[in-house]
């Protein structure tokens, strides 16, 4: 898992781009059954999301599979802001 911040989000294409914290981008794809976790202040926790829910700038930890030769297929994302 990495921590990473949202550059992009493109939910029609159910993609998104992230900046690692060492200056890498990396271009993700959401297979339907991606777990997204989105921050709900209300408990300061998380609660189930969508792509839609995600924002640019948000901080996030990532799980996701490398693909040399497309957008890298992610399996879990968790908002931390």
């Amino acid at each position: 898992m990495i921590h990473a911040q949202i550059k992009t989000v493109n939910p029609a294409a159910r993609q998104a781009v992230v900046a690692t914290e060492d200056g890498r981008e990396v271009t993700l794809s959401f297979p339907a059954n991606a777990n997204i976790e989105v921050y709900e202040p209300a408990s300061t926790g998380t609660m189930g999301g969508t792509l839609e829910d995600l924002k640019e700038g948000y901080w996030v930890n990532v799980e996701f599979h490398e693909n040399a030769q497309g957008p890298c297929h992610c399996t879990s994302l968790v908002c931390e802001s």
